[in-house]
């Protein structure tokens, strides 16, 4: 889990944070969960791996403002060869969610076509998620 202060530079002209930053919001939780457990972009980077998002889901709750401390957690979902999504609870100071999401990502390899991911990443992803091959497609 990863805090988020709000500045002025988050929200809009009403005090509310701006609905495209909770993408970098998920991304900096993203990327804090994945380096928590010893996965570094360059170090995904060095396997040959490069991911990105193939698609985003966010579901607005109730307004985040100015002077918000935000709690994000991101944790993996579902992993399969090619694919991993991420889910996202966003809660205030308070307790109350503000924000969840969802993004899928996909490995591409130098020469951006989709491939498997590195068996490093989805060993160390299985032990810290507890995903195995059963949980690996929960959308049908």
């Amino acid at each position: 889990m990863s805090k988020r202060k709000i500045y002025y530079y988050d929200t809009d002209c009403g005090g509310v944070v701006y609905h495209a930053n909770y993408l970098n919001f998920f991304e900096e939780a993203r990327t804090a969960e994945l380096e928590n457990i010893g996965l570094s972009v360059e170090r995904i980077i060095e396997l040959g791996c490069y991911f990105v998002v193939n698609h985003q889901e966010i579901f607005y709750k109730y307004p985040a403002k100015y002077g918000d401390v935000l709690d994000i957690q991101a944790r993996v979902v579902e992993l399969s060869a090619v694919r991993m999504v991420f889910e996202y609870t966003i809660t205030n100071q308070d307790g109350r969610i503000t924000t969840e999401g969802e993004t899928s990502l996909v490995c591409l390899n130098k020469e951006g076509k989709i491939n498997q991911w590195p068996k490093e990443l989805t060993d160390k992803i299985k032990v810290v998620s507890r995903i195995n091959k059963s949980t690996a497609s929960r959308r049908k």
